[in-house]
């Protein structure tokens, strides 16, 4: 049973991304799923799917297929960490080092230097 329930809606919503050759980071409007503290949408350049932490716009995983970024976030959303804040320094709980090993999973690292690695970027 997820601690955070996740009933996926269409939405428009503002993501930072960045812009160019600039070394600035722009919000720029998406239209994509969001469940919970987790949206999912696809960046018109290239062809991934981003699950981002929407409250801190911080980018978790860059997926092929939509349906695995959903479950994606549907294997985070059982985690008991505080994912309602808006600082990505702020998601600790008692399942962190579970966090960082379903994100060492899904993204195929099989090595991660703990603790300097953070799942959300």
């Amino acid at each position: 049973m997820p601690r955070v329930p996740l009933t996926w809606k269409r939405r428009s919503f503002a993501v930072l991304e960045p812009e160019g050759m600039i070394d600035r980071r722009t919000a720029v409007a998406v239209t994509g799923l969001v469940a919970g503290p987790f949206a999912v949408y696809a960046w018109p350049v290239g062809s991934s799917f981003k699950l981002i932490h929407l409250p801190s716009q911080a980018k978790i995983l860059d997926m092929e297929m939509q349906h695995t970024a959903k479950h994606a976030a549907e294997e985070f959303a059982v985690l008991d960490v505080n994912w309602w804040t808006c600082i990505p320094e702020e998601v600790t709980g008692p399942d962190l080092q579970e966090m960082r090993n379903v994100w060492a999973r899904l993204t195929g690292r099989t090595w991660v230097p703990w603790p300097n690695v953070r799942p959300l970027e």
